[in-house]
Parts: C-alpha cells; sequence; structure tokens
C-alpha cells in the first residue's frame, strides 16, 4: 500500500541510515488535514522566496486548496522542524494516472507583495529616510514586516521614487543599491554577507562532513581577477563617485562601471564595490546533496542549508568552504519510508578561498 505525507499529524520513519524524518503542515489558517504523496521545494540566493510543488494523495482534496474570493489558499510545511509557508498559485490534473492525481504549485506568501496580488504604486519620498525606514514604508499597511540587515544610509529627499512598482519590486530595487538581495521572510541582506578572502577566518553557518554526502557534482566557472571598480550615484548634485579597491591589492584592472540613485554616501558606494569584486577569480558551483536532519540537531549532523548560509566542508582531501547559492528540498514516499533530501548549491572560490 502506497504510503502518503499527512498534513496535518506527525509521521515519523526511519527512512535513512542516518536519521528518522518528520513531516508536519496543513492548510491555513485552519491548518485542515491534506494528504500528499510528494513535496519539493527550492530557493536561491537571487530569489525573493520559495517555490513549492507537491502532489495531493486524494484528488477531491483540491477543493480545500482552490482560491476563494479572497485570494489563493495559504499552506504551512514543516518538515523536520523547519517551517515554510506558500500559497497555491496554480493546478494540473494528470488524468494519465490511474488514480487521477493532482499536482500543485506556489510561492512564497512574499509573493502578495508582488503582480498580480499587489498593485502597482508611484512614490516620490519627499523628506530624508535611511535606506531601512525606506524599506519598511513599502510594508505598510500589508501585514508583513522587513528585516533590513546590511549597510544603511540616509538617502536625501527626491533620490527615491518610482512609478508603477509592487511593494515587493521597490523593496529589490533598494536592496540592489548596496548589491544586497532580498530574501524569503523580507530578509534585506548582501549578496555576500561575508567576503570570499574572509571565509577561512569566519565561523561557518554548517560544518559538513563529506561522509554524509549522497551525491555530488561540480561545475568550473572563471571571471577576471577584478580589484577594483568604480561604483557612482546618478543624481546631480546628490551622487558620490567612489574607486573601490580590494585592500593589499594594486586596483588596476576594473570590474565594469556601475551606478544607482541612491549612491550618494561613501559607504554605500563602498558596500556596491565590495560586492561586486566578490564576484572574481576561479569558482565552481558544488551540488551536494545530503539527509535534511530533524532538529534538535544530534553531531555530525546538519540542518536546512538556506542560500547566503556559509558551509565549511570537511573531507579526506581537506577542508574548503563555500556560500549556499541555491537549496532544493525533496520529500520522496515509497511503501518503506518518507526520505527527506536537500540538494545544496555552493559558490566554491579557489583564488579568494579555498
Amino acid at each position: 500500500m502506497r504510503k502518503h505525507l499527512q498534513f496535518g499529524r506527525w509521521l515519523a520513519m526511519v527512512s535513512h541510515p542516518y536519521c528518522t524524518f518528520n513531516t508536519l503542515a496543513g492548510r491555513l489558517p485552519d491548518r485542515t488535514p491534506i494528504e500528499l504523496t510528494r513535496i519539493s521545494l527550492s530557493s536561491s540566493r537571487s530569489g525573493w522566496g520559495w517555490t513549492f510543488d507537491f502532489e495531493l494523495a486524494d484528488p477531491g482534496q483540491l477543493s480545500l486548496l482552490k482560491p476563494t474570493a479572497a485570494g489563493p489558499r495559504q499552506f504551512e510545511v514543516v518538515l523536520n522542524g523547519y517551517t515554510w509557508t506558500g500559497i497555491v498559485e496554480s493546478f494540473q490534473k494528470q488524468r494519465e494516472f490511474a488514480d487521477g492525481g493532482v499536482r500543485c504549485s506556489g510561492r512564497s506568501r512574499t509573493a502578495l507583495l508582488a503582480a498580480p496580488y499587489a498593485p502597482a504604486r508611484v512614490k516620490v519620498a519627499n523628506e530624508a529616510r535611511s535606506m531601512a525606514q525606506l524599506v519598511a514604508e513599502e510594508l505598510v499597511d500589508t501585514g508583513f514586516t522587513s528585516h533590513y540587515e546590511t549597510v544603511d544610509w540616509t538617502v536625501p529627499p527626491g533620490a527615491w521614487f518610482y512609478d508603477g512598482s509592487a511593494p515587493l519590486d521597490a523593496i529589490s530595487a533598494l536592496a540592489e543599491a548596496s548589491g544586497a538581495v532580498v530574501q524569503s521572510a523580507l530578509h534585506v541582506r548582501a549578496s555576500y554577507p561575508v567576503s570570499p578572502w574572509l571565509w577561512r577566518d569566519t565561523q561557518p553557518d554548517h560544518v559538513l562532513q563529506e561522509d554524509i554526502v549522497l551525491t555530488e557534482s561540480l561545475q568550473m566557472r572563471s571571471a577576471p581577477l577584478y580589484d577594483a571598480v568604480v561604483v557612482t550615484g546618478e543624481l546631480a548634485g546628490k551622487g558620490v563617485t567612489c574607486k573601490v579597491r580590494k585592500a593589499g591589492e594594486a586596483g588596476q584592472l576594473f570590474a565594469q562601471q556601475v551606478s544607482n540613485p541612491l549612491i550618494n554616501v561613501a559607504a554605500a558606494g563602498a558596500e556596491r564595490g565590495r560586492n561586486v569584486l566578490c564576484d572574481r577569480g576561479e569558482q565552481a558551483a558544488v551540488d551536494l546533496t545530503v539527509p535534511l536532519f530533524p532538529r534538535p540537531l544530534k553531531p555530525g549532523e546538519v540542518g536546512a542549508i538556506m542560500p547566503l548560509d556559509l558551509v565549511e566542508v570537511v573531507g579526506a582531501e581537506g577542508t574548503w568552504h563555500g556560500q549556499c547559492d541555491s537549496l532544493r528540498i525533496e520529500v520522496v514516499i515509497d511503501q518503506q519510508a518518507v526520505v527527506i533530501e536537500q540538494t545544496v548549491t555552493l559558490e566554491r572560490h579557489y583564488t579568494d578561498a579555498d
């Protein structure tokens, strides 16, 4: 008999030689149980949220997830103690299957701040505001809150304006000024929270032992060894121009100049330039598939490796570091077990790190 994921109560099954897997979820806000046969979710450094894809065990439960006059249905997924929320945006009936399977997909709840759910707006900031304040103002009366976690500075009146942007588009534009990205739950963070040349001396978010890796693949990438970049503001009388150079180097090989109307102080230009110079030299995208271990973690286990996390990989050939660029989590159900695995893509830097 085929096993199902039961949204609404725990399933605990020994499904891998390393750990036990648990799942819990439901339709929000009432957490009505929904049975699934498969679920996958993914996110990346450049994405502001998660994408979801799952199959219903009982096609009749599709009625529980169809949109209403209030908008799309919301749901919650808990995998081994990690929680995600999202909205159901589409479904597909797969009649080729004997049991008439239904496949649903959606994105994080933050999608409600983007088209087609949020209206486009027009704005001109006529008073001086910090970057964190400008981000927070985009979320007034939306029910969402922001977490500004990168360089902050005061933007002069008239420098921040837009015509026809939804809140999420506006926040993404604000983040871009300093080379930051918008992460799930509206965290505005530097694209490189730690520069690659400092990775070896920084406490990692995760220590991953190679003996738990199930699959591994690698794709090389080479970029010029830039050591300088010019960053400039675009507004006359308000912008600044900065030559940003990597410390300890000559500053003679320039990356392409970047500009933004919000670059009006040197700290903003320096942070934008630092993020540009982090993407240089010999690199590789390393895909590692490992179990998603349940909380609380035991020694040698790793939890969910989120985009922008710094990972230390320990193996027989030595130790190296990489920043998480993307994460995909797959829940697979067979007759014996429920298996939850995560495939993380780590950005490894050979020139500036190890």
